[in-house]
C-alpha cells in the first residue's frame, strides 16, 4: 500500500520565523502519522501490520526514521544496512521489517519529509517583505541551517543513490529543481529584479547553503558555524543589491 508518511507539521505555508520549535524542526519522536496528498519522492512502501497505527508502532516507525538518518549522514547510503539501522534504533531486525520492506523505502520516505522542509524555506523568503533588512536575510541562512540540521543527510543519501536508481534519480531530480526555482524567483523578487534563470541561481544558493553546512558538520571546532551563516548573509545582500546594468 502506499505510505502514509510522517511530515512533522513541515507543509508548505506553516512556516514561523522564530525558533527551532516553531520550525517543526525539533528531533521529537511524537509525531502524528497521516495521509498526504502532495507530491512525494517515488513511490515508497510502508508496511501497516494492522489497519491502523497505534502509538506503539508510530513510535518504532520514528525511531527508524531517525536512526536512518543518522547513519546516511556519516556512512551514506551505500554503507548504510539494515542491521545497522535497527541497531541504532534500538530495535530487531525483525521489527524494521514489519514496517519497511528496504531501506530504499526509508529513504524514500525521508525523501518526502525533506521536500516538504526545503518547500517551507522558500515560504519563508516569500514571506520577507520588501524593502527587506539585513537580519530578514540572516534569519533565512540560521533557518536554513536548521532544516539541514535534520534534514540534510537525505540529500547526502539520495545523491548516491540516484546513481544507481532511475526512478530515485528523476523523483529527486524533479522536486530539487522545483525548489530551486522557487528559490530562484523569490529571492529574484527581493532583488527587485527576476533572474534570467531562477532554477539556476536557485541551484546555486541552495547548494552554498547545503556545502557550507556540511563543511561546518565535518569540521566541527574549526569553524564558527554562526560566523560562517553571517558571511553567507552578507554574499545574499551583496547578491540582492546587484540588479543588472542595462545598457543604453
Amino acid at each position: 500500500m502506499t505510505a502514509e508518511w510522517l511530515t512533522g507539521g513541515l507543509a508548505p505555508g506553516n512556516f514561523a520565523p522564530d525558533d527551532v520549535e516553531e520550525l517543526g524542526l525539533n528531533r521529537s519522536r511524537n509525531r502524528n502519522v497521516r495521509s498526504s496528498s502532495r507530491e512525494i519522492l517515488g513511490s515508497p512502501t510502508l508496511r501497516q501490520p494492522a489497519k491502523e497505527m497505534g502509538p506503539r508502532a508510530t513510535r518504532t516507525v520514528a525511531l527508524i526514521l531517525d536512526a536512518t538518518k543518522e547513519i546516511f549522514l556519516s556512512h551514506g547510503y551505500a554503507g548504510t544496512t539494515v542491521d545497522e539501522i535497527a541497531r541504532v534504533a534500538g530495535i530487531s531486525r525483525a521489527s524494521f521489517y514489519t514496517y519497511f520492506p528496504s531501506k530504499r523505502d526509508v529513504l524514500l520516505a525521508l525523501g518526502a519529509e525533506s521536500a516538504h522542509a526545503a518547500a517551507t524555506l522558500v515560504d519563508y523568503l516569500r514571506a520577507v517583505k520588501s524593502p527587506w533588512k539585513a537580519s530578514d536575510i540572516e534569519d533565512f541562512v540560521r533557518k536554513t541551517f536548521v532544516v539541514f540540521d535534520e534534514h540534510a543527510s537525505f540529500g547526502f543519501a539520495w545523491t548516491q543513490a540516484a546513481h544507481q536508481d532511475e526512478e530515485i534519480r528523476i523523483a529527486g531530480m524533479k522536486r530539487h529543481l522545483q525548489v530551486c526555482a522557487g528559490m530562484g524567483r523569490a529571492l529574484g523578487s527581493l532583488r527587485g529584479e527576476p533572474f534570467q534563470d531562477p532554477t539556476a541561481q536557485g541551484l546555486i544558493i541552495f547548494s552554498m547553503l547545503e556545502r557550507a553546512w556540511s563543511y561546518c558538520q565535518l569540521y566541527t571546532g574549526k569553524l564558527d558555524q554562526a560566523s560562517v551563516q553571517k558571511e553567507i548573509a552578507q554574499v545574499l545582500q551583496a547578491l540582492l543589491r546587484n540588479r543588472t546594468i542595462r545598457k543604453s
